[in-house]
Protein backbone atom coordinates (compact mmCIF):
# COMPACT_ATOMS: atom_id res chain seq x y z
CA UNK A 1 0.00 0.00 0.00
CA UNK A 2 2.79 2.41 0.95
CA UNK A 3 4.62 1.67 -2.32
CA UNK A 4 1.45 2.21 -4.34
CA UNK A 5 0.83 5.53 -2.59
CA UNK A 6 4.41 6.68 -3.24
CA UNK A 7 4.10 5.70 -6.88
CA UNK A 8 0.86 7.64 -7.22
CA UNK A 9 2.40 10.74 -5.65
CA UNK A 10 5.37 10.59 -8.01
CA UNK A 11 3.11 10.24 -11.02
CA UNK A 12 1.04 13.21 -9.84
CA UNK A 13 4.17 15.31 -9.38
CA UNK A 14 5.23 14.60 -12.97
CA UNK A 15 1.79 15.06 -14.49
CA UNK A 16 1.14 18.06 -16.74
CA UNK A 17 -0.29 21.03 -14.83
CA UNK A 18 -1.39 23.28 -17.69
CA UNK A 19 -3.75 22.91 -20.63
CA UNK A 20 -2.80 24.18 -24.07
CA UNK A 21 -5.40 26.14 -26.03
CA UNK A 22 -5.32 26.04 -29.83
CA UNK A 23 -4.19 29.10 -31.75
CA UNK A 24 -6.92 30.47 -34.04
CA UNK A 25 -4.41 31.92 -36.50
CA UNK A 26 -3.66 29.42 -39.29
CA UNK A 27 -0.44 27.51 -38.72
CA UNK A 28 2.57 27.93 -40.99
CA UNK A 29 1.91 25.80 -44.08
CA UNK A 30 4.64 25.81 -46.71
CA UNK A 31 2.57 23.75 -49.14
CA UNK A 32 -0.10 26.46 -49.32
CA UNK A 33 0.07 29.77 -51.20
CA UNK A 34 2.16 32.34 -49.40
CA UNK A 35 0.25 34.46 -46.88
CA UNK A 36 0.81 38.20 -46.69
CA UNK A 37 2.26 37.95 -43.17
CA UNK A 38 3.96 35.22 -41.14
CA UNK A 39 4.22 35.68 -37.37
CA UNK A 40 7.05 33.82 -35.66
CA UNK A 41 6.61 33.88 -31.89
CA UNK A 42 8.94 32.70 -29.12
CA UNK A 43 7.67 32.50 -25.55
CA UNK A 44 9.80 32.98 -22.46
CA UNK A 45 10.80 31.09 -19.35
CA UNK A 46 8.07 29.14 -17.61
CA UNK A 47 6.33 30.85 -14.69
CA UNK A 48 7.17 30.17 -11.06
CA UNK A 49 7.05 27.52 -9.73
CA UNK A 50 8.63 25.56 -12.54
CA UNK A 51 11.77 23.73 -13.61
CA UNK A 52 13.27 25.60 -16.57
CA UNK A 53 14.06 24.82 -19.27
CA UNK A 54 12.25 21.47 -19.24
CA UNK A 55 8.92 23.14 -18.30
CA UNK A 56 9.14 25.87 -20.96
CA UNK A 57 6.34 26.00 -23.50
CA UNK A 58 4.94 28.16 -26.29
CA UNK A 59 2.33 30.01 -24.23
CA UNK A 60 2.02 33.03 -26.55
CA UNK A 61 -0.04 30.90 -28.90
CA UNK A 62 -2.17 29.34 -26.16
CA UNK A 63 -2.72 32.64 -24.33
CA UNK A 64 -4.13 34.41 -27.39
CA UNK A 65 -1.22 36.84 -27.75
CA UNK A 66 -0.42 35.68 -31.29
CA UNK A 67 -4.09 35.84 -32.29
CA UNK A 68 -4.35 39.41 -30.96
CA UNK A 69 -1.44 40.48 -33.15
CA UNK A 70 -2.74 38.51 -36.15
CA UNK A 71 -6.16 40.17 -35.91
CA UNK A 72 -4.66 43.56 -36.67
CA UNK A 73 -3.19 42.29 -39.92
CA UNK A 74 -6.39 40.45 -40.81
CA UNK A 75 -8.41 43.61 -40.16
CA UNK A 76 -6.29 45.28 -42.83
CA UNK A 77 -7.28 42.56 -45.30
CA UNK A 78 -4.03 40.60 -45.02
CA UNK A 79 -3.72 36.83 -44.79
CA UNK A 80 -1.70 35.53 -41.86
CA UNK A 81 0.00 32.32 -40.76
CA UNK A 82 1.89 31.78 -37.51
CA UNK A 83 4.38 29.43 -35.91
CA UNK A 84 5.03 29.31 -32.16
CA UNK A 85 8.18 28.20 -30.35
CA UNK A 86 9.37 27.63 -26.80
CA UNK A 87 12.46 29.10 -25.16
CA UNK A 88 14.97 26.32 -25.75
CA UNK A 89 18.16 25.52 -27.69
CA UNK A 90 16.66 22.09 -28.46
CA UNK A 91 14.88 21.48 -31.76
CA UNK A 92 12.13 19.62 -29.92
CA UNK A 93 11.32 18.40 -26.44
CA UNK A 94 8.29 17.54 -24.31
CA UNK A 95 7.40 20.15 -21.72
CA UNK A 96 6.68 18.52 -18.38
CA UNK A 97 4.39 21.48 -17.62
CA UNK A 98 2.01 20.72 -20.48
CA UNK A 99 2.90 17.17 -21.53
CA UNK A 100 3.06 18.36 -25.14
CA UNK A 101 5.89 18.49 -27.67
CA UNK A 102 7.57 21.87 -27.96
CA UNK A 103 9.82 23.26 -30.68
CA UNK A 104 12.81 25.42 -29.86
CA UNK A 105 15.30 27.70 -31.58
CA UNK A 106 16.81 25.18 -34.05
CA UNK A 107 13.30 24.42 -35.30
CA UNK A 108 12.72 28.14 -35.77
CA UNK A 109 15.89 28.44 -37.87
CA UNK A 110 14.86 25.42 -39.95
CA UNK A 111 11.36 26.79 -40.51
CA UNK A 112 12.67 30.21 -41.49
CA UNK A 113 15.09 28.75 -44.03
CA UNK A 114 12.35 26.50 -45.45
CA UNK A 115 9.93 29.42 -45.61
CA UNK A 116 12.40 31.50 -47.56
CA UNK A 117 12.98 28.65 -50.01
CA UNK A 118 9.26 27.92 -50.47
CA UNK A 119 8.19 31.55 -50.99
CA UNK A 120 11.10 33.43 -52.61
CA UNK A 121 11.26 36.86 -54.17
CA UNK A 122 8.02 38.75 -54.70
CA UNK A 123 6.06 35.85 -53.17
CA UNK A 124 7.80 36.23 -49.82
CA UNK A 125 5.47 37.17 -46.95
CA UNK A 126 6.31 39.93 -44.55
CA UNK A 127 7.90 38.42 -41.45
CA UNK A 128 6.80 39.65 -38.01
CA UNK A 129 8.61 38.51 -34.87
CA UNK A 130 6.84 38.37 -31.50
CA UNK A 131 8.74 37.53 -28.32
CA UNK A 132 8.22 37.69 -24.57
CA UNK A 133 10.87 37.59 -21.84
CA UNK A 134 13.61 35.11 -22.86
CA UNK A 135 11.84 34.81 -26.21
CA UNK A 136 12.97 38.36 -27.01
CA UNK A 137 16.60 37.30 -26.66
CA UNK A 138 16.05 34.31 -28.98
CA UNK A 139 14.50 36.52 -31.65
CA UNK A 140 17.28 39.12 -31.51
CA UNK A 141 19.64 36.16 -31.91
CA UNK A 142 17.62 35.09 -34.96
CA UNK A 143 17.92 38.44 -36.68
CA UNK A 144 21.66 38.36 -36.01
CA UNK A 145 22.02 34.78 -37.27
CA UNK A 146 20.14 35.53 -40.49
CA UNK A 147 21.32 39.04 -41.52
CA UNK A 148 20.28 38.41 -45.14
CA UNK A 149 16.63 37.93 -44.17
CA UNK A 150 14.47 41.07 -44.02
CA UNK A 151 12.04 41.27 -41.10
CA UNK A 152 9.14 43.69 -41.39
CA UNK A 153 8.64 44.11 -37.65
CA UNK A 154 9.93 42.87 -34.32
CA UNK A 155 7.63 43.05 -31.29
CA UNK A 156 9.45 42.75 -27.95
CA UNK A 157 7.39 42.17 -24.81
CA UNK A 158 9.60 42.80 -21.75
CA UNK A 159 12.83 41.15 -22.90
CA UNK A 160 14.57 39.46 -19.96
CA UNK A 161 17.76 37.40 -19.67
CA UNK A 162 17.10 35.88 -16.24
CA UNK A 163 18.53 32.34 -16.06
CA UNK A 164 19.90 32.43 -19.61
CA UNK A 165 23.29 30.77 -19.12
CA UNK A 166 22.26 28.57 -16.20
CA UNK A 167 19.23 27.32 -18.17
CA UNK A 168 20.91 26.77 -21.52
CA UNK A 169 24.66 26.45 -20.93
CA UNK A 170 24.59 22.62 -20.67
CA UNK A 171 22.41 22.37 -23.81
CA UNK A 172 24.25 24.64 -26.26
CA UNK A 173 27.07 22.92 -28.13
CA UNK A 174 27.32 24.89 -31.37
CA UNK A 175 27.47 28.42 -32.73
CA UNK A 176 25.40 29.20 -35.82
CA UNK A 177 27.01 31.54 -36.66
CA UNK A 178 27.05 33.26 -33.23
CA UNK A 179 26.72 31.18 -30.10
CA UNK A 180 23.28 31.58 -28.50
CA UNK A 181 25.12 31.71 -25.18
CA UNK A 182 26.17 35.24 -26.14
CA UNK A 183 22.58 36.36 -26.82
CA UNK A 184 22.47 38.11 -23.43
CA UNK A 185 26.05 39.41 -23.40
CA UNK A 186 26.85 43.13 -23.68
CA UNK A 187 28.27 44.41 -26.95
CA UNK A 188 29.69 47.78 -28.08
CA UNK A 189 27.13 50.13 -29.62
CA UNK A 190 28.06 53.70 -30.48
CA UNK A 191 30.66 53.98 -27.74
CA UNK A 192 28.72 52.23 -24.97
CA UNK A 193 27.91 48.70 -23.84
CA UNK A 194 24.43 47.42 -24.68
CA UNK A 195 22.90 44.03 -23.97
CA UNK A 196 22.70 42.08 -27.24
CA UNK A 197 18.97 41.45 -26.73
CA UNK A 198 18.42 45.22 -26.87
CA UNK A 199 20.11 45.68 -30.26
CA UNK A 200 17.77 45.88 -33.24
CA UNK A 201 19.69 44.72 -36.27
CA UNK A 202 19.65 46.48 -39.67
CA UNK A 203 17.54 43.74 -41.29
CA UNK A 204 14.61 44.67 -38.99
CA UNK A 205 12.56 47.48 -40.48
CA UNK A 206 10.41 48.31 -37.47
CA UNK A 207 10.91 47.71 -33.74
CA UNK A 208 7.95 47.77 -31.32
CA UNK A 209 8.86 47.36 -27.66
CA UNK A 210 6.77 46.99 -24.50
CA UNK A 211 8.09 47.09 -20.95
CA UNK A 212 6.12 46.26 -17.81
CA UNK A 213 5.60 48.51 -14.79
CA UNK A 214 8.44 49.54 -12.51
CA UNK A 215 6.39 50.52 -9.45
CA UNK A 216 3.62 48.77 -7.49
CA UNK A 217 0.20 49.60 -8.86
CA UNK A 218 -3.17 47.90 -9.04
CA UNK A 219 -5.79 48.10 -11.75
CA UNK A 220 -4.71 45.61 -14.42
CA UNK A 221 -6.97 42.70 -15.40
CA UNK A 222 -4.16 40.19 -14.86
CA UNK A 223 -1.04 40.05 -12.74
CA UNK A 224 0.03 41.38 -9.35
CA UNK A 225 0.30 44.80 -7.75
CA UNK A 226 4.06 44.30 -7.34
CA UNK A 227 6.00 43.41 -10.47
CA UNK A 228 8.63 40.74 -9.89
CA UNK A 229 10.50 41.19 -13.18
CA UNK A 230 10.75 44.02 -15.71
CA UNK A 231 12.92 45.35 -18.51
CA UNK A 232 14.50 48.79 -18.10
CA UNK A 233 16.78 49.33 -21.11
CA UNK A 234 15.29 50.53 -24.38
CA UNK A 235 16.15 49.03 -27.74
CA UNK A 236 18.73 50.74 -29.95
CA UNK A 237 20.15 50.48 -33.45
CA UNK A 238 23.81 49.68 -34.08
CA UNK A 239 24.49 53.40 -34.57
CA UNK A 240 22.98 54.13 -31.15
CA UNK A 241 19.84 55.71 -32.60
CA UNK A 242 16.18 54.78 -32.10
CA UNK A 243 15.39 54.96 -35.82
CA UNK A 244 12.20 53.03 -36.56
CA UNK A 245 11.82 52.05 -32.89
CA UNK A 246 8.98 52.82 -30.49
CA UNK A 247 8.55 51.90 -26.83
CA UNK A 248 5.66 51.75 -24.36
CA UNK A 249 5.96 51.29 -20.59
CA UNK A 250 2.79 49.77 -19.16
CA UNK A 251 2.20 51.56 -15.86
CA UNK A 252 -0.40 49.05 -14.57
CA UNK A 253 0.75 45.64 -15.83
CA UNK A 254 3.38 43.20 -14.64
CA UNK A 255 5.77 41.01 -16.62
CA UNK A 256 3.13 38.40 -17.42
CA UNK A 257 0.06 40.65 -17.69
CA UNK A 258 1.42 42.55 -20.69
CA UNK A 259 1.05 39.41 -22.83
CA UNK A 260 -2.72 39.03 -22.43
CA UNK A 261 -4.88 39.98 -25.42
CA UNK A 262 -6.88 42.65 -23.59
CA UNK A 263 -3.91 44.27 -21.87
CA UNK A 264 -2.95 47.94 -22.10
CA UNK A 265 0.31 46.74 -23.63
CA UNK A 266 -1.24 44.77 -26.49
CA UNK A 267 -3.80 47.52 -27.09
CA UNK A 268 -0.86 49.86 -27.67
CA UNK A 269 0.87 47.27 -29.88
CA UNK A 270 -2.33 46.93 -31.91
CA UNK A 271 -2.32 50.68 -32.54
CA UNK A 272 1.29 50.50 -33.71
CA UNK A 273 0.39 47.67 -36.07
CA UNK A 274 -2.54 49.61 -37.54
CA UNK A 275 -0.13 52.42 -38.38
CA UNK A 276 2.30 49.88 -39.80
CA UNK A 277 -0.26 48.23 -42.10
CA UNK A 278 -1.26 51.65 -43.44
CA UNK A 279 2.39 52.34 -44.22
CA UNK A 280 2.65 48.96 -45.95
CA UNK A 281 -0.43 49.72 -48.06
CA UNK A 282 1.05 53.05 -49.16
CA UNK A 283 4.37 51.36 -49.90
CA UNK A 284 2.70 48.63 -51.96
CA UNK A 285 0.67 51.19 -53.91
CA UNK A 286 3.87 52.98 -54.91
CA UNK A 287 5.65 49.80 -55.99
CA UNK A 288 5.69 49.37 -59.81
CA UNK A 289 4.73 45.69 -59.66
CA UNK A 290 2.12 46.15 -56.93
CA UNK A 291 4.21 44.20 -54.41
CA UNK A 292 5.99 46.33 -51.87
CA UNK A 293 9.33 45.55 -50.31
CA UNK A 294 9.25 42.57 -48.01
Amino acid sequence: MRAALLSALLLTACAPTLSVNPTATPALNLSAPAPDVVILSVSGRCGVPCAAPRDNWAYLGSRGTVDRVAREFMAAGLTVQAANYASSPLASFVSTRTGTEQRGYPALLTDLDALRAAWPGAAAPRLVLLGHSQGVAWLHQLTRDRPEVPFAAQIDLDGICLGWKSDFGPLIHSAEPFSPLSACDPMPVAGRRVNSKDVVWPNVARGIEVQSKRFPKRGAQNGYAVNYLFEVEGNVRLDGSARGLTRFISAREDHSAITYPGSDALTWVAGQLRDLTRAWAAQDARAPDGAGSR
